[in-house]
């Protein structure tokens, strides 16, 4: 038995990490356990790789767009450099991490963790067995890409999100199943690469959990771009093998047809990680594969809490950060709730798309009386410079106050112009108060302003329309 800890945190993925250095900051002593490798999927197999290859493709998309460039001389991009690029990224991230954990004097173990009680963990590590007691365990384990068994995949031909960072060289053509974050981002990565990308999505739309128009117009730019995108498609099976694969779909009508392709990935969502974890033998709640937590994080069981992705609230890398600073908030004395509808979502697509709180449908299915705002990116003077035309920012208001409810924006930067709209229902914000930034200029962060004040018919850069009033 070693010395005991105030807090172990099982997992070293965002949730896990974070929330450790969280609880070292605030005078805990702290151990976290991870099986494998510091920064959990977001590092090493999903947010920073992705967006380390969309920074890559990004230039050559840009100069495939620019009518400064002579058919036929668009080069492209290095998919070897890209990769050696993407290892070079992730293991330096790793080892920041470590670097972070070891600052805030945190006792690291790598092995794969078990719970005996609800105050001890076991470890298997290398050189054997450990326990250890904590007064507190952050349950952290993350997640695992889901599996369809009727699709065969084999990590070769048909490919999970994982398995397609390691291919060894890009694809002629490829279909993705599942119009979601995760198959619209790799869509927008292998078409600039080349590839002839086909998404297909059994519900309606691309990227359902967004705003009807965010989707529309995505949907229309996705195949302005040359990826074809088909809605109310099920995938029934994947025959074939060798480079040459028959994918089996049905249509909404009934009708079945056969798309031939060079590579499948299967990009249909993550499953919680919790195998050998012994939430069985603790006693934990099960809200399905997912631990069942309160607004404070806390599991059903005394002293046990479980953040990030293995509580499948909102699977987002920077959800899973926020629950883990929640988690420890609550253990160490300051009540704390999670309000999920504060926590911005961001797809980093071309063009990428951005939004937090309510979107229109939600608002009004709730019944709620609401006016809108829109600004379109083909008025704002930066975005037209930047050859960046399409999207448009849309705020949701409550019609009598002014509060800002929502916001959806598609367009250049909309990840990062979506941490204006983030400030402001974090602070209650009106659009009156997001109407009287001065912004500079020209600056696609204008578009938000302009928005803002669309939404009371005082747009500088709009024709007049009328009064919500």
């Amino acid at each position: 038995m070693q010395d005991s800890h105030d807090v172990a945190v099982i997992g070293g993925g965002p949730a896990g990490y974070v929330a450790a250095i969280r609880a070292a900051q605030q005078g805990a002593r702290v151990l976290l356990v991870e099986k494998e490798k510091l920064g959990g999927t977001c590092v090493n197999w999903g947010c920073v790789p992705t967006k380390v290859f969309l920074a890559d493709v990004k230039p050559f998309y840009e100069i495939g767009r620019s009518s400064l460039v002579a058919d036929g001389q668009i080069p492209m991009p290095s998919f070897e450099k890209m990769l050696n690029r993407k290892r070079m990224v992730v293991e330096r991230m790793n080892k920041g991490i470590e670097t972070l954990l070891r600052s805030n004097d945190i006792d690291l173990i790598y092995g794969k963790a078990s719970l005996l009680d609800s105050q001890t963990v076991s470890v298997l590590t290398g050189a054997g067995e450990e326990t250890h007691k904590a007064s507190h365990i952050i349950i952290a384990t993350g997640s695992q890409t889901a599996k369809l068994p009727n699709l065969g995949m084999d990590g070769e031909s048909v490919l999970s999100s994982d398995d397609i960072l390691s291919l060894d060289r890009v694809p002629e053509e490829m279909v993705i199943v599942g119009g979601g974050v995760i198959g619209v981002e790799f869509a927008t990565i292998f078409n600039t690469l080349g590839t002839q990308v086909i998404i297909l999505e059994v519900l309606p739309t691309v990227l359902p959990a967004e705003d009807d128009e965010v989707t529309l117009l995505l949907s229309a730019l996705l195949q302005k771009q040359g990826i074809t995108v088909r809605t109310k498609t099920e995938v029934l099976e994947v025959t074939g093998g060798d480079g040459r694969l028959s994918v089996t779909v049905r249509s909404e009508s009934g009708e079945l047809d056969t798309i031939a392709t060079e590579r499948v990935l299967v990009a249909v969502g993550r499953t919680p990680y919790t195998r050998g974890l012994g939430t069985d033998h603790v006693g934990l709640t099960m809200d399905g594969p997912f631990i069942k937590v309160n607004s404070r994080m806390a599991t059903s069981v005394d002293g046990i809490y479980a953040v990030g992705d293995v509580v499948g609230k909102t699977m987002l890398a920077h959800a899973a950060s926020a629950e883990g600073i929640v988690a420890v908030d609550n253990i160490l004395g300051h009540p704390r709730a999670i309000d999920y509808r504060r926590i911005p979502s961001c797809v980093y697509c071309f063009p990428e798309v951005a939004s937090i709180g309510l979107n229109e449908k939600e608002a009004r299915d709730g019944g709620l009386d609401i006016h809108i705002g829109r600004f379109p990116f083909q008025c704002s003077a930066k975005a037209v410079a930047m050859r960046e035309p399409e999207g448009f920012v849309k705020l949701i208001a409550d019609k009598h106050t002014g509060r800002l409810l929502g916001a959806h924006i598609i367009g250049e930067n909309a990840t990062e112009l979506i941490g204006e709209c983030t400030l402001a229902m974090h602070l209650g914000a009106t659009v009156s108060d997001l109407a009287e930034v001065v912004k500079g200029h020209p600056s696609l962060s204008e578009t938000v302003t302009e928005a803002a004040l669309e939404w009371s018919a005082k747009s500088i850069h709009l024709p007049r329309r009328g009064s919500p009033s």
